[in-house]
This record gives structure tokens, C-alpha cells and sequence, in this order.
């Protein structure tokens, strides 16, 4: 009978409890197969003495006695009573690998939304009449409350040669908003910008304007 393939297992292996379920059953499985064989060599003791079991060996003394037929189902008895013990303790073992197979499912990961705002929304005038800046708000959520302190916020224009922003990062507070408003700042020469929020801890949570 072959063995089951078990992974080689060192001090240094990492594995998941999705792996570890399998490796703990192949164990199971093992000991059982152990134990089969101990108690089919049991059987044969008995087949032997009894003179059921063809192996061609004569006994010495022919005719067994009572007594020593006695002496023989004593021993089977201890031993079958060593298997049973052990047959408990992978009961246990066994119940306690079915308690991970019913561990709570992972929650799903924090989905976050940002949302941007911009003042003046429409026509930044570099030169002439009117101002050359514009100044950024906005407000960070997480699973639809406000973003825990401290979340980092950057920002970025599409085309830099029509404006800078100052700071290009920043922070949020207590209700998700930006600590520190950044300001954008045109330059000369006509044109269309979008500017670009993005979460370093929220990698693909973006929001965009356009100026």
C-alpha cells in the first residue's frame, strides 16, 4: 500500500490554515493506516493459533492447550485496548481540525471614496484680471465614515506646465477632511488641467477635477 505525498515540512515553511487542514487529515489518515495494520496482525495471531491461518508452520505443541489459548486472547486484548486509546486521542484530533474548517470568513477588505472640490471651479486667469489660484478641499471616507487620522492624501496635475499644487500632499483630520487645503497655482498660457487626488493606502481610490 503506497503512503500519501506529504510536502517537505522545515522549521522555516510558512503556510496558510487552508494548507494546514489537508496536512493534519493526511496525519489522521496515517495513524488510522497504523493502527488497521496493528489490529489485522492481532486477527492473524489469533487465525495462527487457531490453525485458520495457512503459513505452513507446524506448532510446536501441535494440539494448543486452553490455557495458552487464554494467554494469547489476553495479549490481543491489551493491545486492541492501547488501539483504542489512541483511536480516542484522533477523535480529538480530528474534531479539532473540523473547528478550522468552520472558522468565520474573512471580512472583506475597507473600501474607501474621496471626494474633491475646487475653488474657483471654472476660469484661473495666470495673468490680467482675476486670481492665478485655487484652493483644494476635500474629504476622505472609509466604509462610508470619516477616514482615520493621519490618512495621507496626494496630489497631481496632468499637465504641469499649466500649474503647480503646494503642498502635494497632505492629511486628514478627525472627519476625514484634508488638514492642510493645498493650492493649486496656474501659470501662463491657456489650457485645461485635471487635478488628481489619490490614497497610498487605497491604491485605485482616486478623484479627479478639471480646471
Amino acid at each position: 500500500m503506497s503512503f500519501p505525498n506529504i510536502p517537505n515540512i522545515t522549521p522555516t515553511i510558512s503556510i496558510t490554515t487552508a494548507q494546514t487542514v489537508p496536512l493534519l487529515l493526511s496525519s489522521i489518515a496515517l495513524e488510522e493506516l497504523a493502527l488497521a495494520h496493528i489490529i489485522n496482525a492481532e486477527a492473524e495471531k489469533l487465525q495462527f493459533v487457531l490453525g485458520t491461518l495457512p503459513t505452513g508452520t507446524t506448532l510446536s505443541p501441535a494440539v494448543v492447550s486452553l490455557p495458552n489459548l487464554l494467554a494469547v486472547d489476553a495479549s490481543v486484548q491489551r493491545t486492541l485496548r492501547d488501539v483504542i486509546k489512541k483511536e480516542m486521542l484522533l477523535e480529538f484530533k480530528f474534531e479539532n481540525v473540523l473547528d478550522l474548517l468552520t472558522i468565520p470568513p474573512t471580512p472583506p477588505p475597507p473600501t474607501a471614496t474621496i471626494t474633491l472640490n475646487v475653488d474657483p471651479s471654472t476660469t484661473i486667469c495666470a495673468f490680467g484680471t482675476g486670481s492665478n489660484t485655487a484652493t483644494l478641499t476635500g474629504q476622505v471616507l472609509v466604509n462610508g465614515s470619516p477616514a482615520p487620522v493621519g490618512t495621507q492624501v496626494n496630489f497631481s496635475v496632468s499637465n504641469p506646465a499649466l500649474g503647480s499644487i503646494a503642498p502635494a500632499s497632505t492629511t486628514t483630520n478627525a472627519s476625514g477632511n484634508f488638514v492642510i487645503n493645498p493650492i493649486f497655482t496656474a501659470t501662463d498660457g491657456p489650457g485645461t488641467v485635471t487635478i488628481t487626488a489619490t490614497l497610498p493606502a487605497f491604491p485605485g481610490v482616486t478623484a479627479s477635477v478639471t480646471i
